[in-house]
Order: C-alpha cells, then sequence, then structure tokens
C-alpha cells in the first residue's frame, strides 16, 4: 500500500508525539530556594531572611518525640530553629552550627532542608537537655505526586544530600503509593564497630558502606540516584526523608530533588488533536 505524503506526515507527527512520551518526564523538582525565609528566633548568630518551618506548598513535617522515661520534653526546651526538618538559608546554618564539616557540601545552593539534632540539642533547662527527655524523629514528606500515566518500575529520584552520623542515629528513605504503606527504599545506620562508617541498604538488598566521621567534603557529601518500583496501576506517590531515634547527634541536609518517569505510551493525546498508539500506527500500513 502506498502512503499519500500527507498519511506520512500525519503519522510522523504520532510517532515523534509517541516517543516523546516515553521519554523521562520530571514529575517533581524542587531547589527549596522559593522558600519564604524568616528571620531567626533562638540561635546564637541572629539572621534576617535566614530560616522557616514551613516548606514549599505541599511539603509537610511530622515531628515524633519518643520520651526515654516517664518525664515529658518540657515546652519550649530544644533550639526553635532545628525542631524537626526545617528551612533555612545555607550560609546562615553553617555560620550558626560552628561549620564543623557543613561548609563541606559544595552541591546545595540557597535554601536547604535540614534536620539537625545536633543543633536542636544545644540548650539547656535544669542541666537537663532535650536528649535527656526524647528520641528525635523527624519526616520530611514531598507533596502528592501524580503516577496516573507513569510506567511501571520507571520512576528515578536524585538529590543532593549532606550527613554525618553517628551509633542509634539511623536515616530512612520511603515512597508510598496511593496513601499505602510505604516501603522503604534506602536505609542509613551506623556501623556496630566505629561511628566512622554508615552502612546504606538499599530497596532489593544491595548495600554500601559511607565514610561519615571525618570533617572532610567525601565523608559530608552525600548525592543520591535511585530507582523506585512504582507498581502498575498506582496513581499517586509521596516520598518522605526520615531522621529516626536520634540523640545529640549530626546532620542530613538535601537539595536539588528531582523525580522523573517514563509516561505510559499506550495512548498519547497532544492538546486533544491527536490521539494514537504505537499499534494503531503500525496498523494504518
Amino acid at each position: 500500500m502506498t502512503f499519500t505524503r500527507l498519511t506520512i506526515v500525519a503519522l510522523l507527527s504520532l510517532f515523534i508525539v509517541w516517543s516523546s512520551a516515553l521519554a523521562g518526564e520530571t514529575l517533581l523538582q524542587e531547589n527549596f530556594n522559593g522558600v519564604a525565609l524568616g528571620d531567626s528566633v533562638e540561635e546564637g548568630t541572629k539572621g534576617t531572611g535566614v530560616w522557616s518551618k514551613d516548606g514549599p506548598k505541599g511539603w509537610t513535617v511530622e515531628n515524633d518525640f519518643t520520651k526515654k522515661g516517664a518525664d515529658d520534653l518540657p515546652a519550649g526546651l530544644g533550639i526553635e530553629e532545628w525542631t524537626g526538618w526545617s528551612f533555612a538559608k545555607l550560609e546562615w546554618w553553617v555560620q550558626t552550627a560552628g561549620n564543623q564539616g557543613r561548609a563541606l557540601w559544595k552541591k546545595a545552593d540557597g535554601a536547604v532542608a535540614i534536620a539537625d539534632p545536633d543543633e536542636w540539642d544545644d540548650e539547656k533547662k535544669d542541666d537537663k537537655s532535650p536528649d535527656d527527655y526524647v528520641k528525635y524523629n523527624s519526616y520530611l514528606r514531598s507533596p502528592s505526586i501524580d503516577l496516573g500515566a507513569v510506567k511501571a518500575n520507571s520512576i528515578k529520584l536524585a538529590f543532593d544530600s549532606s550527613f554525618r552520623m553517628e551509633k542509634n542515629q539511623d536515616f530512612e528513605l520511603h515512597a508510598a503509593f496511593d496513601g499505602a504503606k510505604p516501603i522503604v527504599l534506602m536505609h542509613l545506620t551506623s556501623d556496630d564497630t566505629t561511628d566512622s562508617i554508615a552502612i546504606v541498604t538499599y530497596h532489593g538488598g544491595k548495600t554500601e558502606k559511607k565514610p561519615t566521621g571525618e570533617a572532610k567534603e567525601a565523608d559530608v557529601d552525600f548525592p543520591v540516584n535511585i530507582d523506585i518500583p512504582n507498581p502498575s496501576g498506582a496513581k499517586s506517590m509521596v516520598i518522605t526523608w526520615a531522621m529516626l531515634d536520634a540523640d545529640n547527634d549530626w546532620w542530613w541536609a538535601i537539595d536539588n530533588v528531582v523525580v522523573e518517569g517514563t509516561l505510559d505510551g499506550a495512548a498519547v493525546e497532544p492538546g486533544n488533536k491527536l490521539s494514537a498508539s504505537w499499534g494503531a500506527i503500525k496498523a494504518a500500513r
């Protein structure tokens, strides 16, 4: 069968649209630089436009400071700026925390998201600090990400992060689909024999060791690129960064979050003007 010129052009146009749909599509992108930062509250280094407890639209923070004994955490104890995940200007955080390796994080810029129980614990009342009363657990959650047109097992998550770690302090990265119980994408914990090594376990069982004990760039810089096994039919996803079981320990900070996925090529509707599947294009011969 001989195609007319018009038919060929139309089919090529449909193929281009279909091919574009199969390429990686950005589902979420966030660098936190749009956060409206206010003035510092309790930190020793005062600043204007440097900190906020509220993140970008749709991002949420949940704190669960688990009691160690019978006594409750006294109201107001703990540096306000670091009561759970917060958002702050990188340079101010480094300065007010006395650096301690934080300045070695070179891939972040502007505002970043930070969980810093080390700084939060720098306050006492009746000679007791917050970590005498509670464990620091804090969860940073992304907005709900639409997966309605995303192919199963195609999502990739990338972000820059920085951390140092001590024993009993854990970090986790979760993904939850359609409100179901989350899966653990990544778990970090201290090596049993030394604080200078973090053990990283990924979904699927792969493990690696990450130096974390020294204040040098290689030990605080931790970029993450990870595949997310989104199930077939999932309509939404929420990603969570969790700081768990911390005392007067170190930090975890993130920036430049990007989530990508492959759109399902079963049907493509560009502006409701054309609609075709690859099978339909082949059938037109």
